[in-house]
């Protein structure tokens, strides 16, 4: 895949990216609760500042979740609409995933370093999922308090809105974590998830995103 576009709105941050054979473009925006209004113009802007359009492309990239209910169905809902009307393929991808990327591949951090990503998920709970490598993480739901980690080796705690929630995790998983890093599940990152193969396509008929948890906050 040489020609991808990729769209987040999992966060209070908006994001799209565009990958033209090898050359990379993103934009990003602070949205809060706008992501409706925000994200198509941003799609249009970038595809016009690149004089590319999306017949194109070989695939829409989208984050589906967790994070924000409201972004996750606006970002896949956009994302399911360009794929059918231009017949691309689309590339679901996993917001923790994505932040666990971003920070293994800024050039900062060792690409193979442990990241526990973690997004906050409001009712006094994370989302959160342990990447070891670059194998898939479980991605789960749960009490700060709840989160124990299987490592002998130091972990980077990556993600959004995780610094208040530090104090109320257990001892044991404190003391693993060697450093915080804010990090956004941005949507180069996704496009470079595609590009190694670690993200297979979907039927664009039945993507959606993905919750963790039914209730609904925004």
């Amino acid at each position: 895949m040489k020609k991808l576009l990729s769209i987040d709105t999992s966060t209070t941050h908006a994001f799209v990216a565009l990958s033209i054979d090898g050359s990379d473009a993103v934009i990003e925006q602070s949205v809060q609760r706008k992501h409706a209004q925000t994200l198509l113009p941003m799609i249009q802007q970038l595809l016009a500042e690149h004089e590319f359009s999306l017949n194109q492309l070989d695939g829409i990239v989208f984050g589906q979740g967790p994070g924000s209910f409201t972004g996750l169905r606006i970002a896949c809902a956009i994302a399911k609409a360009l794929a059918y009307a231009h017949d691309l393929s689309l590339f679901p991808v996993s917001s923790l995933q994505a932040i666990a990327w971003n920070v293994r591949h800024s050039g900062v951090l060792d690409s193979q370093c442990p990241v526990l990503a973690m997004i906050d998920a409001r009712m006094q709970q994370v989302y959160w999922g342990f990447f070891k490598e670059e194998s898939a993480a479980e991605e789960q739901v749960s009490d700060p308090g709840e989160i124990y980690l299987d490592s002998e080796t130091p972990v980077v705690i990556a993600g959004i809105g995780f610094e208040p929630y530090l104090p109320l995790m257990p001892e044991a998983t404190r003391k693993i974590i060697s450093r915080q890093v804010e990090a956004y599940p941005d949507a180069l990152s996704m496009i470079h998830l595609v590009q190694a193969g670690k993200i297979v396509p979907v039927d664009v008929a039945t993507a959606a995103p993905v919750y963790i948890r039914n209730k609904i906050t925004q």
